[in-house]
């Protein structure tokens, strides 16, 4: 079950493009948040939106660690019952290491990602996560 998920999850990451927008609600603050995720496909697209959000936000050790150039790097991220994330570590490295360390460093930080749905009955998740960067 877990490994159909997996599957599913990654061939929703190369086939969905940032057309797809999430659903939105307003917050309190004025900020749009996301609606809450009503089954795992709606949270598999969440967190896809977040975690692409979040490399469009990565920091700015990206770029002093060679982030201009291109680099292809998979991370596995553990993501917990509540969303939390528990564990980054690099499946496949880009060859720079200081650039793995400053994704690993970035993705370990995210918060926001949804809690798992009620179809979700595992305590954590690993998510195998390719991320290309084609700055210049």
């Amino acid at each position: 079950m877990v490994s159909r998920f997996l599957a599913a999850f990654a061939v929703l990451f190369v086939l969905v493009g940032p057309i797809t927008m999430p659903a939105q609600a307003q917050s309190s603050f004025g900020r749009p948040s996301e609606a809450v995720p009503r089954n795992s496909r709606e949270w598999s697209d969440q967190t896809l939106q977040h975690f692409r959000r979040a490399l469009s936000r990565a920091d700015t050790a990206l770029h002093t660690t060679g982030g201009n150039r291109p680099h292809s790097t998979v991370l596995e991220i553990t993501i917990a019952h509540d969303g939390s994330v528990m564990t980054v570590e690099v499946m496949e490295s880009s060859g720079n290491r200081a650039m793995d360390a400053a994704l690993v460093r970035h993705f370990s930080r995210i918060k926001g990602i949804p809690a798992f749905t009620p179809d979700m009955n595992i305590p954590s998740i690993t998510l195998a996560l390719p991320i290309s960067t084609r700055r210049g």
